[in-house]
């Protein structure tokens, strides 16, 4: 046989082995390509678990937090209080936008002054503080690192992520970007660069605390915090020890009877308006999360109009809701003392007229009698399918519509706090258990959509649209007075004073003794 007639038939086998292999190869190509269609659209709560230990058991839900209280608290403690304190930081100089002067020196005069007495005040608790700065803007240049590294105490470790805004392209949510589009900087999404530094930062802290630059946390803040934390756990531990699984409520010493007639909701909620002393089960109790309130201390330039006579006491629903008489006067020492010559933007000696809110209202609030130890409380605004229960303000017709729709998700009254504060294995519940798509990176699950960027704005990375929306938490403020105040933070920026609509402000003294009127209804 001669090489000429070897040549077809060799050819031929050749072909088909390439058709063949080609064939196989393709269709291992698609399952492969549909291996990982479902593993990325796929969003289990398995898929993200932080480690192979990150199991949230029943019995270990929050299990850190009684511990770390103890720590917080001691003058000697077994082991340092680790906190880590994220700060993110738009700009170096103000732009001159939402009553800002153009040029002012912000990480100077607004980031620095609440940085130095957030540290301080831990620092003087023997805690171990250190400071994690991402900055939207760059090159930090060594002789403004080192202003801040001469603030702080010594001792205090400072990192500093510069140029961190993220890039993506804009406007292309559920659609591919055009031919020509070029990457811009995500300014909205700075705040949600925390989220990676907290990953990275998990196992090495007990307790982070990330906001914007502006906002003043201190060790009070903290501790308040990590207490109604530890009360939520214990009444936690009394539900599961428990025969039903529930705590049930007391009013003046006995037992709550709950009435039979109940109002029935007129949303997405799964109880009505007029929850006061019920039971509350395990899983709501684990829903319950400590709020705070950001407040303002009023400028006392000539021209401020929130000074002017009657504006603050014609403030909304004052008719509706009459401050009551007999609440207790609170104090502004807690959250915003600041000495002569203030610094920044800061208010000096204030006094608690002079504390206003402007991001939430009674008309938005409700009331609760927990269970010792927790007590009464107000009920911050929560999502409809969220809510677990409360004494709504305007129940049943206060506001003088008998079917009107309690709000919920509503931007101008949900209380946006501008971070957020929790222990490392509350961030775990939040990851592991309790947010849909998770809490910390990486967002590529089917919960995503693809393009975290495209969708969230500067209010959801910063805690609130997600925690207390989408995860189901319900904030409550204690009405213990000497809490209540522990639960206000200084936004030190003092801006929104003289930008935001006159009628969306209050003072915090009439919106407490408001809150109190609607104790003392739910009471009755």
């Amino acid at each position: 046989m001669t090489a000429n007639s070897l040549t077809a038939p060799c050819i031929v086998v050749l072909l088909l082995l390439l058709t063949v292999g080609h064939l196989f190869i393709s269709n291992t190509s698609l399952i492969v390509d549909k291996h990982k269609a479902e593993k990325f659209a796929s969003d289990t709560k398995s898929d993200r678990r932080l480690s192979a230990a990150s199991v949230d058991k029943t019995q270990e839900w929050y299990q850190d937090v009684p511990y770390l209280l103890s720590l917080a608290k001691s003058a000697t403690p077994k082991a340092p209080f680790r906190v880590l304190l994220v700060i993110t930081s738009l700009t170096e100089y103000d732009k001159g936008t939402r009553g800002t002067l153009h040029g002012y020196d912000r990480l100077k005069n607004v980031l620095l002054p609440p940085l130095v007495d957030s540290v301080n005040s831990m620092h003087s608790r023997g805690w171990h503080v250190d400071v994690y700065l991402i900055l939207g803007y760059g090159p930090f240049l060594p002789e403004r690192r080192q202003m801040v590294q001469d603030a702080l105490p010594e001792g205090v470790g400072l990192e500093v992520w510069e140029d961190a805004i993220p890039l993506h392209y804009a406007n292309t949510y559920a659609k591919r970007p055009k031919a020509d589009q070029t990457l811009t900087l995500a300014d909205h999404a700075l705040s949600r660069q925390h989220r990676f530094v907290v990953r990275d930062k998990l196992k090495d802290y007990d307790f982070f605390s990330c906001f914007e630059d502006d906002m003043r946390i201190l060790d009070i803040h903290v501790v308040n915090f990590l207490e109604m934390s530890a009360d939520i756990r214990e009444l936690h531990d009394r539900a599961l020890s428990s025969e039903d699984g529930t705590v049930h409520g007391t009013n003046n010493g006995q037992t709550a009877i709950v009435q039979r007639v109940r109002h029935k909701p007129n949303d997405k909620a799964s109880v009505g308006n007029d929850v006061a002393d019920d039971p509350i089960s395990t899983e709501q109790i684990k829903r319950l999360f400590p709020g705070l309130l950001r407040v303002e201390v009023l400028d006392r330039k000539p021209d401020h109009p929130l000074r002017v006579n009657g504006v603050l006491d014609n403030h909304k629903f004052a008719k509706e809701v009459r401050p009551s008489s007999n609440a207790s006067l609170l104090s502004a020492l807690k959250c915003c003392e600041e000495q002569d010559p203030p610094r920044g933007k800061m208010t000096s000696h204030p006094t608690i007229d002079e504390l206003v809110i402007w991001e939430t209202n009674i008309q938005a609030t409700g009331v609760r009698n927990y269970p010792e130890p927790i007590g009464w409380a107000a009920a911050m605004p929560v999502e409809d399918r969220a809510d677990v229960g409360s004494w709504w303000s305007g129940y049943p017709d206060i506001y003088g519509k008998p079917d009107m729709k309690r709000p919920r998700r509503v931007d101008e009254t949900i209380g946006n706090q501008a971070g957020f504060m929790a222990t490392r294995s509350q961030i775990e519940y939040f990851h592991n258990e309790a947010c849909p798509g998770g809490f910390l990176p990486h967002y590529d699950g089917q919960w995503w959509r693809g393009d975290s960027l495209q969708r969230h704005s500067v209010e959801f990375w910063s805690g609130g649209f997600q925690l207390f929306g989408q995860c189901f938490f319900n904030r409550i403020l204690s009405l213990d007075p000497r809490k209540f105040e522990q639960q206000l933070i200084y936004h030190v920026s003092n801006n929104k004073q003289r930008t935001v609509r006159t009628n969306k402000f209050i003072r915090i003294g009439d919106f407490y003794a408001q809150i109190m009127t609607v104790k003392e209804r739910a009471r009755s």
